[in-house]
């Protein structure tokens, strides 16, 4: 018996079409063979002496993972096609413990546990399958996200009315299930022409288009150079945009307008911004105010004292030819521990993902106001701009008050050790910009001790007061969750402790939680506890076999160096 035929009497039904193997069975199978799998190519890998017989092997294991990579977009469609965030506790730890040890398993030892028989009630180990890629399997957010946008892009699907379709991109998904494309950029061309669907539906040669447009760029993704699909995509964009002379709809203007965080570096962070033109000038009056000097909006020096960066920050020499340099310089940056910065953070580029509903502040789906963030964000500036005589204030509608909260350690400040300061998002501040801030804006001290602890704010009652919330988020930066990346201005204030058992309303009795993960250890899915003086949880057991006392690394941030 070949191998073909092996396979075909392991999971074909033997002749009799009224006894399928099962799906149990073949996932026994699948894994035995994964297995098998790598075991030759093990083997294969120490074995080959032939150069002829090596390049084929290493086609064979290229092409292999490309297919590996559309089964994982295949798996997570099965998992939102099946509702897998609904299942109990005690089938999502079994079917982790398989994963791990599928010996058992395999030699039908063990049985995998019935389904839930009714509609499960309650709050749920998971809200959604992208929580559950991003949970069980360890996915990025951003990458759990983008798996199912493929998966939904590229995999058959069914209609509103019960009939099954093909996919929405045939072109591309043929190209991926025969290996000759890679998902993620494939992946990213689906997100991009999706983009395109409102201008390409105003286009009077709408019948044919989409296909014709799904062609060239199908092409260029098997060619494999990212740039030129780029280009291209950018070029049909532009000539859409310019092809029709109807007004933009409402879908449209949700999909374009707004601000959007593009790429952010250690010193800059990049924002694309796109408004209708009537919008647009708004900002071009404003724009022409500032550029007459005679005027007091373009008033020269206020301008260049105002501007970020243009003046020489305390601490810096200016050599002779007038060139500044920092005195203190920097080599690893400090902070409070809530924040780690990655060891090749001086040279890292942290792009931003692509607009979309997996990026919070790039999301184009509209809250309950109608308005996407990013729309928000720009509303916000044109809300300023349009009302010079309202200066904002607490409680102006539309006119936020901004809030400026550096964290940087005494020794830093002092000059006794190198570092800079932080903002509350994240963002890296020079200490000569901390020491300008200082001596110029509003401030409100806070101590942080060695383990970053907060010396002196503490009062108990039921609800945290704004200094000790500022000072909560000061030492943990954001969500007590491991890689919840909601943003601190967002938080709710959770006891270590209920309130209703006695837990007292103090700063270390508590942490700032999302709305969703304040709820979960509310309802006991989450252990809060206090471990080496900070605020630690306890994961579910199938999310965390180890059961250990776990922070959130995303918000945390390096020691000072000394000199």
């Amino acid at each position: 018996m070949d191998t073909q035929e092996l396979i075909e009497a392991l999971t074909g039904d033997g002749g009799d079409p009224g006894h399928p193997v099962s799906p149990v069975e073949k996932l026994r199978l699948l894994n035995a063979l994964s297995r098998r799998a790598d075991d030759l190519a093990g083997q294969l890998s120490t074995e080959i002496v032939s150069p002829t017989q090596a390049a084929l092997f290493a086609h064979m294991v290229e092409r292999t993972h490309r297919l590996a990579e559309f089964t994982q977009v295949r798996a997570a469609h099965t998992a939102q096609r099946t509702l897998v965030q609904d299942l109990p506790e005690q089938n999502l730890e079994q079917a982790r413990a398989i994963a791990d040890h599928p010996d058992a398993f395999v030699h039908g030892r063990t049985t995998l546990l019935a389904d839930p028989a009714t509609v499960p009630t309650g709050l749920m180990p998971f809200k959604d399958t992208a929580a559950f890629l991003q949970g069980a399997l360890g996915l990025s957010h951003f990458a759990a996200c983008d798996r199912l946008h493929a998966a939904n892009s590229l995999l058959p699907r069914t209609d509103i009315h019960g009939n099954t379709c093909g996919p929405r991109y045939p072109k591309l998904a043929e190209q991926v299930q025969a290996g000759t494309a890679r998902v993620g950029a494939t992946a990213a061309a689906a997100r991009k022409l999706d983009k395109l669907a409102h201008p390409m539906a105003a286009h009077p040669e709408m019948p044919g288009l989409a296909g014709r447009l799904e062609e060239q760029v199908a092409e260029s993704v098997a060619a494999g150079i990212p740039g030129a699909t780029n280009r291209l995509l950018n070029a049909l964009a532009d000539e859409l945009d310019n092809a029709t002379d109807q007004e933009p709809s409402p879908d449209e203007i949700r999909a374009k307008a707004g601000i959007f965080v593009t790429k952010r570096t250690r010193h800059y962070t990049w924002m694309s911004i796109c408004m209708l033109n009537a919008d647009a000038e708004v900002f071009y009056s404003h724009f022409a105010a500032s550029g007459n000097p005679r005027t007091l909006a373009g008033n020269r020096e206020a301008m260049a004292t105002a501007a970020t960066g243009m003046t020489p920050a305390i601490g810096a020499i200016v050599d002779g030819n007038g060139a500044t340099t920092a005195a203190n310089a920097a080599e690893t940056a400090d902070g409070p521990d809530w924040f780690t910065r990655p060891d090749s953070a001086e040279n890292d580029i942290l792009e931003a993902p692509a607009p979309g509903s997996g990026d919070p502040i790039n999301s184009t789906v509209p809250g309950p106001d109608g308005l996407t963030p990013p729309q928000r964000h720009l509303q916000t500036l044109l809300n300023l701009m349009r009302a010079p005589n309202k200066p904002p204030g607490k409680g102006t509608t539309g006119l936020p008050t901004a809030q400026l909260v550096i964290h940087c350690r005494l020794e830093t400040l002092l000059g006794l050790a190198k570092g800079a300061g932080w903002s509350a998002h994240g963002l890296e501040i020079p200490v000569g910009e901390v020491r300008r801030r200082l001596a110029t804006d509003g401030v409100i001290p806070m101590v942080l001790g060695g383990q970053s602890e907060i010396l002196d704010l503490g009062q108990e009652m039921r609800l945290a007061p704004d200094y000790i919330r500022r000072a909560i988020l000061a030492r943990d930066g954001g969500c007590f969750y491991p890689g919840c990346t909601v943003p601190p201005e967002l938080l709710e204030m959770c006891h270590i402790d209920g309130y209703a058992q006695g837990g007292h309303t103090s700063v270390t009795s508590m942490t700032g939680g999302c709305s969703r993960h304040h709820h979960m250890a509310d309802n006991g899915l989450l252990t809060l506890l206090i471990h080496n003086g900070l605020p630690h949880v306890v994961l579910p057991k199938h999310l965390d076999p180890e059961q250990l006392p776990r922070r959130n690394a995303f918000w945390q941030r390096p020691e000072a160096t000394l000199f």
